[in-house]
């Protein structure tokens, strides 16, 4: 090997030829049983280039010449630019300031992976409503949402903003407030941890200079001082020296418990997640706003067979076009009267969701459910608990507050226009699932449950097979059809059916009642094989996104059926 030319030992030290490219990394070099540590002063080097090298026992360090001052100009002259950004000095760590922890909060909205951009128009809509009707947040120079990996990074104003997010963000699965941020003024910024000691004395730092006692307790808006709280510590770690979690999460709890007086884990406290994360020997803290992920809504508590993730349906929604339109005025005025709901937009300004949904595989009915919620306004987080229990910043009376509002929003706005939602399958087990799913939902008066094959279904023709119409029929001419579905895949399937048959069958059913009616129909459908799904013969179908479900590589891929011409 051309790593090393020549070796040999002088009064206790060695010199060492070694490849340019070892010279260049100013590592440490391990031969055998003991670590060499590489100098690059000037002063060591002959005229050859070699590097007198000095050696030492297993941790022993070689005294002043360590890692931490090798010279990057010597040794990182040949790297490429994204090495050199990755080795770069840190400055050296200075204690943080002391400071209280409030409002504005830096968080981070977390989703499914492939989910960022439909979370990103979310916060976006949420944003700009809140610029134009928050005169306080207007004036402010708030920054932008951006999508990070697995995510999106946004700045909340106040409580009550961050309160607005959890209850209406509807493809988020957490909201975590950070608590050391490089990029957010009033935040310590992030450090660097190799060692348990290192971790534990600069965690202490930051818990002492953000007053972790004042607000990591329950007093405030609930009354209970001084209550009990259990701290649940969650770590992950990527590319670093400390690596056991459950080592990193022992040491953690052992530091917080040293501070926080009131810390126990006995069944009466508030449980409180910390989420650390490590990477790179960088650390970051932060806090889970709500023990409850987001994409469980509540309702759902009798589930069928391989049901479809809340958000996952609502995503699904979005990508077929029927995006949310919440109107956050009335969150936003100081008087709780009703003159809120003659201010409502017209039908004709809200009528891009004013559509016939359906779902030809209902299954537990998520997306039936998901999609009348959105068409009637109902906020995905109304069966949440309030956020932020255990922490001073817990205030269950203004979130009853703000989903009585939105919940009186939606009421007043289903008088302008019917919402239309069908939904079909062929197990009777599963529409009583749906059903119960629905009723506790509150949506149950606005879908219309059909046992049998989508084939039939009245939606797709003009007549079921007993020659009886259904309620949603009405005005379904008038009405463009919405079709989102989730057909059955892998372990669902029976042995004589197959991806191909059950694709192939939808598409002939759509285009066929596409030409029939004269009607636009849109369509949404996620699966596992995007080739099958192209090969089906639905046209005018592209990828809106792709991400995991249950272990599971899916897709999803919407578009418009072409429409015939009208005679």
């Amino acid at each position: 090997m051309n790593r090393v030319l020549q070796n040999q030992k002088r009064k206790g030290c060695c010199i060492i030829f070694l490849h340019q490219r070892a010279e260049s990394a100013g590592r440490v070099a391990l031969f055998g049983r003991r670590h060499y540590y590489a100098s690059t002063s000037s002063a060591l080097q002959n005229n050859n280039g070699a590097h007198e090298l000095q050696w030492g026992d297993r941790g022993q360090q070689p005294g002043k010449q360590t890692i931490d001052k090798i010279s990057s100009s010597n040794n990182r002259s040949n790297e490429t630019p994204l090495k050199q950004k990755r080795h770069q000095q840190h400055a050296p760590y200075t204690k943080p300031k002391s400071q209280q922890f409030q409002a504005p909060f830096s968080v981070f909205i977390s989703c499914l992976p492939g989910l960022e951009p439909l979370l990103l128009k979310e916060v976006e809509y949420l944003h700009s409503h809140w610029l134009s009707n928050d005169c306080e947040v207007s004036k402010r120079s708030e920054g932008k949402p951006h999508i990070l990996r697995g995510g999106v990074k946004f700045t909340v104003p106040s409580l009550h903003h961050l309160y607005i997010l959890h209850l209406y963000i509807g493809t988020a699965s957490h909201i975590y407030i950070r608590l050391n941020d490089d990029h957010f003024e009033g935040l310590p910024p992030l450090f660097r941890a190799r060692g348990f000691p290192e971790l534990q004395r600069k965690v202490k730092d930051l818990i002492i200079s953000q007053r972790w006692d004042e607000w990591l307790t329950t007093s405030g808006h609930c009354g209970n001082e001084n209550s009990l709280v259990n701290v649940q510590v969650h770590v992950t770690t990527s590319k670093s020296k400390l690596m056991h979690t459950k080592a990193i999460e022992e040491r953690l709890k052992q530091t917080i418990g040293e501070i926080i007086p009131n810390m126990s884990d006995a069944a009466t406290a508030k449980t409180v997640r910390l989420m650390t994360r490590i990477d790179r020997d960088v650390v970051q803290l932060s806090l889970d706003t709500s023990l409850t992920p987001l994409h469980r809504r509540g309702y759902r508590l009798k589930p069928h067979r391989a049901p479809l993730r809340e958000d996952l349906a609502y995503a699904l929604l979005m990508a077929g076009g029927l995006l949310p339109c919440w109107d956050l005025r009335q969150q936003f005025s100081k008087n709780s009267d009703d003159s809120f709901a003659a201010d409502l937009p017209s039908p004709s300004s809200r009528g891009t969701n004013h559509r016939i949904l359906f779902d030809p595989f209902c299954g537990s009915g998520t997306i039936a459910i998901e999609g009348a919620s959105l068409q009637l306004g109902l906020p995905p987080g109304r069966f949440h608990p309030a956020p932020l229990d255990g922490t001073c910043f817990f205030n269950p009376v203004l979130w009853e507050e703000m989903k009585s509002k939105a919940m009186s929003a939606g009421s007043s706005a289903r008088q302008y226009e019917p919402v239309c939602v069908a939904a079909g399958d062929i197990d009777p087990k599963a529409l009583d699932a749906a059903k119960a799913n629905a009723k506790r939902a509150g949506v149950d008066n606005c879908i219309d449950f059909v046992k049998g094959s989508f084939v039939s279904h009245p939606l797709l023709n003009q007549q079921s097979k007993d020659g009886k119409k259904s309620n949603v029929m009405d005005d379904a001419a008038q009405q463009s059809l919405l079709v989102v579905a989730n057909p059955p895949y892998g372990k669902r399937l029976s042995q004589s059916e197959t991806n191909n048959t059950i694709y192939r069958k939808l598409a002939n059913v759509l285009l066929s009642s596409s030409s029939s009616s004269r009607r636009s129909i849109d369509c949404a459908v996620i699966g596992k094989d995007v080739r099958v799904m192209r090969e089906a013969g639905i046209p005018s179908l592209d990828v809106a996104f792709s991400t995991k479900h249950g272990g599971l590589s899916v897709a999803a891929m919407a578009g418009s059926l072409p429409t015939p011409n009208r005679p």
